[in-house]
């Protein structure tokens, strides 16, 4: 990891894009008889890419997840891609906020501001 950590927010952006369309993808096929909701799996790598300084920065999967089934085999809930959605797009605009910021910071130090 870089001294101002932006590999590791790069790598949080690129899993909130994945994200979006992972849920965009599970939206397009809530009525889908025998979807299996797919899910990114992200965190747990994060927490030891920031345990470990130094390391590669994270990269993020997809995967199906399991979950209660409807009656047609889909395990798509609309109520719980919703609320994900809503949680990545404020992940998204909160790390990308911290990236123009720490980006400011270097642009001044650089120019001597």
């Amino acid at each position: 990891m870089n001294p101002s950590g932006l590999d590791t927010l790069a790598s949080i952006l690129d899993t909130a894009s994945l994200r979006h369309r992972v849920i965009s993808q599970n939206v397009a096929n809530v009525n889908t008889p025998g979807y299996r909701r797919l899910a990114v799996a992200f965190a747990n790598d994060l927490t030891k890419a920031v345990g470990t300084p130094g390391g590669p920065p994270p990269k993020a999967r997809v995967v199906v997840e399991d979950g209660p089934e409807r009656v047609d085999g889909n395990t798509v809930d609309i109520d719980r891609e919703m609320n994900d959605l809503t949680k990545n797009s404020l992940l998204y605009q909160a790390a990308a906020q911290i990236v123009t910021n720490r980006i400011g910071l270097l642009r001044a130090a650089i120019t001597g501001r």
